[in-house]
């Protein structure tokens, strides 16, 4: 298990933790979380070294301007900082939950990483503004600042939602093509596959607990996730086993059996697939 430190521990105290950058460390070895992590490089930023940091096996050397996005369970380390000029966001995926307009894009926001101003320009200025007044804000510690900070949180992702929605290819597109009461049945069957993801669950089932045929629900599950039911299902039992892998008490080989997988063999070979390390190596790099 990695030692914490100052830096990536996320005290609830706020909904919304930010680490500046003279608190940013110079380098930060492999780990992974249960929370958000944003990282920027600011316009202004004087560097003679890009940073360099590596996420999921890709290594990013973050421009001035540039954004970079970590989410829940995902192994990343900070390679090189030696300008300290980053920051930093760290909150709770789950501050989306309970607002259905977000449901549609969170598989959308999830497949990003990095943010550049060069390809980019609008979506990263924008996204730059907001993270510097919620720096701003949390440091005058006014009354309701915890709030004004995470309305500045939704509005950027909203500011996101909007760049998605308005470049994706038309044909991907459920936000014109579908109604919203198809998108929000779709809403409904994930969450019924995230809750009983460790069952023996198929797509006819998914198809019937919302009333729709097996094939129209396959072709619009698609549509509107980008994920087929299998991928989806799949990935939601390694999210439950990367969850499950946080407890050291609980066995790797129970682990696969909660998280619905058949045999330790296939979800040795699939968490690998998934995560690109074992389930036991994966354990040793979570950090509170």
């Amino acid at each position: 298990m990695t030692s914490n430190n100052l830096y990536e521990n996320l005290h609830i105290t706020q909904i919304i933790s930010t680490i500046h950058a003279d608190s940013f460390p110079h380098s930060f070895p492999l780990h992974w979380h249960k929370y958000v992590e944003i990282i920027a490089l600011p316009e202004d930023a004087n560097i003679n070294r890009p940073p360099t940091l590596r996420i999921n096996q890709t290594t990013y050397q973050p421009d001035p301007g540039d954004i970079l996005l970590i989410w829940p369970g995902e192994v990343h380390e900070i390679i090189e900082n030696t300008d300290s000029q980053l920051m930093g966001l760290q909150f709770s995926f789950t501050i989306f939950n309970e607002l259905s307009d977000f449901a549609p894009f969170l598989n959308h926001f999830r497949t990003f990483h990095h943010i550049r101003q060069f390809s980019t320009p609008e979506l990263a200025q924008n996204m730059l503004v907001h993270i510097q007044h919620m720096f701003s804000v949390q440091k005058k510690q006014q009354t309701f600042s915890g709030v004004e900070t995470l309305i500045c949180l939704y509005e950027m992702f909203m500011d996101f939602g909007n760049y998605i929605k308005n470049t994706l290819p038309k044909d991907s597109q459920q936000y014109s093509s579908e109604t919203g009461k198809t998108v929000e049945k779709i809403n409904i069957a994930c969450s019924y596959i995230i809750d009983n993801c460790e069952h023996d669950l198929t797509l006819e089932s998914a198809a019937d607990y919302i009333g729709f045929s097996a094939c129209y629900f396959s072709r619009i599950f698609k549509k509107i996730t980008n994920y087929n039911f299998v991928e989806y299902l799949t990935l939601q039992r390694i999210k439950r086993a990367q969850l499950l892998l946080s407890d050291f008490d609980v066995s790797i080989t129970e682990i696969s059996y909660q998280a619905g997988f058949k045999s330790i063999s296939t979800f040795n070979r699939v968490f690998r697939q998934y995560r690109g390390c074992s389930p036991s190596e994966y354990r040793k790099y979570y950090i509170k």
